[in-house]
């Protein structure tokens, strides 16, 4: 099972002209190149920022240290900090109870992420509310938990939970109920402190290349 790499950061005023060719044609390829796959991007929709998410997968940590310390990282880092400010960095593990199977590039999605810390001591009663009654309800009201996420690298909450629809009407349509609020409620009360959500939305800039890539394999 593949760990995250998340960065997160805001355009500096004025350089988007030069932040987008350079984002697009040579940070994303770049990073491939040293084996940081990158399987989404995104813009905080709803939510605290900075505003441009980028989520990438790597097989393993020795892995990601290897490239982040690499000249060709450092080169490409370095560039990227001259249009963007806010830069931070997380690594995420797998939880090893919600997903199973390689992090793949999910074309045309919405992400609502809820992020929070577990009361200590109570772990083992997380898990049993989450599995037992958090993933069913969130599949039955159409945003399904499709990620569960611990941190090992960064600051900030320590669990992320991924949710995932086709579109932001959905999300504000699960969200907007009696049985969300309930969970939320539930976890909050009595399981988990530190609790936030975002809305993420696609940025395209890593689906349309793969999407483009998938089609000319046709050819």
């Amino acid at each position: 099972m593949a760990i995250l790499f998340t960065q997160y950061w805001d355009v500096i005023p004025g350089k988007f002209d030069q932040y987008a060719p350079f984002v697009s044609q040579e940070y994303n390829p770049g990073l491939e190149g040293l084996g940081i796959q990158l399987v989404g991007g995104y813009y905080v929709a709803v939510g605290e920022g900075p505003r441009i998410v980028a989520v990438a997968a790597v097989e393993d940590v020795e892995n990601l240290k290897k490239a982040l310390a690499s000249e060709e990282y450092r080169l490409l880092s370095n560039k990227l900090l001259r249009y963007v400010w806010k830069y931070s960095s997380k690594v995420w593990a797998p939880s090893g109870r919600i997903q199973d199977g390689p992090y793949r590039i999910q074309t045309g999605v919405w992400k609502f992420n809820q992020y929070y810390n577990v009361m200590p001591g109570m772990e083992d009663a997380h898990y049993r509310f989450v599995k037992d009654q958090c993933l069913p309800a969130m599949k039955e009201l159409g945003m399904p938990i499709t990620g569960g996420w611990r941190l090992v690298i960064g600051a900030g909450p320590r669990i992320m939970a991924e949710g995932t629809a086709r579109s932001i009407v959905d999300i504000a349509r699960a969200i907007d109920t009696s049985e969300f609020r309930r969970l939320v409620r539930t976890l909050k009360k009595d399981y988990i402190t530190d609790y936030s959500s975002r809305i993420l939305a696609p940025t395209g800039r890593i689906e349309v290349p793969y999407l483009m890539r998938e089609m000319m394999k046709k050819f």
